[in-house]
């Protein structure tokens, strides 16, 4: 199984000529939205580009407004057997263009525009999706053709004669095995009665008739030995099985010879129904035990899974792992108590160390040949990988909630983008005026420089006159005024757009030191471009030490709670928001306990006290269907306690809620969970 949502590889050609850094970037930044993980390989040039393109798992390639020429040599060379391709082109070029793309091979073409942005990552998505699925279909004939050519490879080479008869008893079919066995050819025995291809001796002592009647009519008999003597006079002994193959009567015969042993036939009976009732359930890691529970066999991964080389489990208690975490008590114990099955469950284990682990079982009686109880099997799978997928895909749908914060962004960075676009054309305004006083300056200067009073006098007089009539005192104050409110504008945009990189920045492999109220506030900041016209929001941040964490995972929990927090003040203002009235929403972090504590408390609708003891159960909500997906608080539960620390809730309906996040200092805690 995979341990990760597939990472999405796209190979983009970006020609150094005619392609500015920030053109560049918007397409990387636009297929970058496709929420999932994105592997980009640049290329310069159309030779670079086909050996990205060319490399197993591309879902996608980019040729961003590249010559035609150069889009028409990247296309040919991939061919039909590579991945999409999709052309962008200059809002300015022809149709033609893109036709010319369509003919040469081109899956799609993207046009540069004002919804660039919001365009491009539809259409590599669609791309993407309809690339794997013709990998998988593709995927999927090469498998049943190797399947087909298995088939033929096992009925003409497995040691085992096998004949196919028709409803009338004819042969049909036989496998070389069953030519050599006999010492008839195919030629021979096809289309000839059974009752003519067998000894009547070998017939009769292995009741044939009686066993290919059953057969036929899907009455399911027991296995037959047949006895004959072969021409050199030896014995030999057939083990025979009968089996309907389809509703027009044809049966199966397979013969296995056990002359070399007859002793062995029983045993290897009790062997089948042995392996028969393992095989039913097999899967991944597997455990036998006997009535009382003790351990009998286990494979390799079960020993993997169990924490334990499989030598050391044999003859250990089950319950020792299995000690049922369910108030019904082990499916294991229950199998061996009631004989019943359970196929694809899941539970928790207990190992050694005293951590949890989640598994899928399947747990099946095993019984002996007179059906009586001899033990479980037990086939047991680590969900681990599974839980950690559903945390990420929870991850990618949580990032996506970054959209309900997109207008609030846009109004904060066009905010100051507006006051700093009219103070420019303000100023450059001012520079004109400034300018007829800079040449009249300069004229005064000349004409002191070379001595001539009188003309430096009238000179002196029509500066004046235009410094008043310019208003020159009025002019460099504004002017300065407008440079500083440009300023403080584009230290405002610095800050939004640093707030979010830096929530969008990925998490390391290992922990490391982070500031708490940094990862709190640069979180709030955010989210408070979305709710900043019905919220109060108010901090207050003790100083913390730094702690060893995953700062990004972090980061979503405040996420979380916080546009909770405000989803909870807004469903309890409702309307009344539009005339002014508004909600609070208070973030305090202090040191308690030996950690930190962040606590996020607001105003809202509150939490009923039914709901409180399953509020971070997996797809619990109290929302409305479609507005929740339930996932976010378990989420957020599961990051918590995986740095080993504690969240809980206070709530009280029509007053709001009170969430408390705490993370312990010092070393970095166990896990609980293993991945």
């Amino acid at each position: 199984m995979d341990s990760a949502p597939p990472i999405v590889r796209i190979a983009v050609l970006q020609p150094l000529e005619g392609l500015a850094a920030s053109g560049a970037a918007d397409t990387l930044a636009a297929l970058g939205r496709i929420g999932a993980e994105v592997e980009f390989d640049v290329a310069d040039t159309a030779d670079a580009c086909l050996r990205s393109g060319s490399r197993e798992g591309v879902d996608l390639v980019v040729l961003d407004r590249c010559a035609s020429h150069v889009s028409e040599s990247v296309l040919q060379g991939l061919g039909d057997e590579g991945p999409p391709v999709v052309v962008v082109i200059d809002s300015d070029q022809a149709e033609a263009v893109a036709l010319d793309a369509f003919r040469a091979g081109a899956a799609d073409c993207v046009r540069i525009g004002r919804d660039y942005a919001e365009v491009m990552p539809v259409v590599a998505l669609e791309q993407i999706r309809r690339w794997r699925q013709l990998r998988e279909r593709t995927t999927a004939r090469r498998r049943i053709a190797w399947l087909e050519r298995l088939h033929d490879a096992m009925i003409s080479e497995i040691p085992v004669s096998l004949m196919v008869l028709d409803g009338a008893g004819r042969v049909a079919l036989v496998n070389p095995e069953f030519t050599r066995a006999f010492g008839a050819s195919v030629e021979q025995v096809t289309g000839a009665r059974f009752e003519q291809v067998f000894p009547t001796d070998f017939i009769e002592s292995g009741g044939l008739r009686d066993l290919i009647s059953r057969g036929q009519s899907s009455v399911q008999g027991a296995a037959r030995l047949a006895r004959h003597r072969a021409a050199s006079g030896e014995p030999r002994i057939f083990d025979v099985r009968c089996r309907r193959l389809d509703e027009q009567g044809h049966v199966l015969l397979v013969l296995s010879d056990v002359s070399e042993s007859e002793i062995l036939a029983k045993r290897l009976l009790d062997l089948e129904r042995y392996n028969e009732n393992i095989i039913q359930s097999i899967n991944s890691a597997l455990l036998v035990v006997d009535t009382e529970g003790c351990i009998t066999f286990v494979n390799p991964t079960a020993g993997e899974i169990l924490a334990a080389e499989g030598g050391k489990l044999i003859g250990r208690q089950v319950g020792d792992w299995f000690d049922g975490h369910a108030e019904e008590g082990s499916l294991i114990a229950r199998t061996l108590k009631e004989g019943v099955r359970f196929k694809g469950a899941e539970t928790m284990i207990t190992l050694d160390d005293g951590s949890v682990l989640p598994i899928g079982i399947s747990c099946t009686p095993l019984l002996d040949d007179e059906r009586q109880l001899r033990g479980a099997v037990a086939i047991f799978q680590d969900l681990s990988e599974i839980k950690q997928l559903q945390r990420q895909v929870l991850q990618t749908e949580k990032l996506a909630s970054i959209g309900q914060l997109a207008a609030g962004v846009a109004h904060e960075i066009n905010n100051p983008m507006g006051f700093i676009h009219a103070n420019l054309y303000q100023m450059s305004e001012y520079l004109q005026d400034l300018q007829g006083y800079w040449e009249g300056a300069e004229r005064l200067q000349t004409t002191v420089a070379a001595a001539d009073w009188a003309a430096a006098q009238r000179a002196c007089e029509s500066l004046s006159r235009l410094a008043e009539e310019i208003d020159i005192d009025f002019v460099r104050g504004d002017f300065g005024k407008a440079v500083r409110e440009s300023q403080e504008g584009s230290e405002r945009i610095r800050h939004i757009v640093q707030d979010l990189k830096d929530f969008s920045h990925q998490d390391t492999a290992e922990r490391m030191l982070a500031d708490i109220n940094q990862c709190v506030d640069s979180t709030a900041s955010i989210v408070w471009t979305m709710m900043k016209h019905s919220v109060v929001l108010e901090k207050e941040y003790q100083d913390l030490p730094q702690i060893r964490c995953y700062p990004m995972q972090l980061k979503q929990v405040f996420m979380n709670l916080l546009v909770n927090a405000y989803q909870a003040v807004e469903e309890r203002l409702g309307e009344s928001c539009e005339t002014g009235e508004t909600g609070t929403i208070r973030i305090v972090t202090a040191r308690v306990d030996g950690g930190v504590a962040i606590s996020i408390s607001d105003s809202g609708v509150g939490i009923a006290q039914d709901s409180l003891a399953r509020i971070f159960d997996p797809f619990f909500t109290t929302k409305d269907v479609g507005v929740g997906t339930g996932l976010g608080l378990s989420t957020s539960y599961g990051i918590v306690q995986r740095h080993g620390g504690t969240m809980r809730v206070e709530s009280e309906v029509g007053k709001g809620s009170t969430f408390e996040v705490w993370l312990p200092e010092g070393t970095q805690p166990a896990e609980v969970m293993r991945s």
